[in-house]
């Protein structure tokens, strides 16, 4: 579980320490989530933003397809990426 929905008050909840780098962005709580925020957004490129939003989107696993082979092999099943097609076309591996 990510912890960015906490931190930008959107979950309930106090579950979450506040590290001190967190904490170290500004005085009030306001201008913190603002500045992760912003952080956050520039760390990430849009390409792969797209990516991530995607896979997420389809249940799908990010990564080279070495991660991808270790996850199957940790769950012993493949995971796929059905591609968008006709019926009775095969599947597209998500690597």
């Amino acid at each position: 579980m990510s912890s960015y929905r906490q931190r930008m008050g959107l979950n309930d909840g106090d579950w979450l320490d506040l590290d001190p780098s967190y904490l170290g962005l500004a005085d009030s709580g306001e201008i913190c989530r603002h500045r992760y925020a912003r952080f956050v957004r520039e760390a990430i490129p849009d390409d792969e933003l797209i990516l991530i939003r995607d896979a997420l989107q389809r249940g799908q696993l990010t990564g080279n397809a070495r991660f991808v082979d270790e996850v199957e092999t940790i769950l012993g099943a493949r995971i796929e990426f059905r591609a968008r097609s006709r019926p009775g076309n095969k599947a597209v591996h998500g690597k």
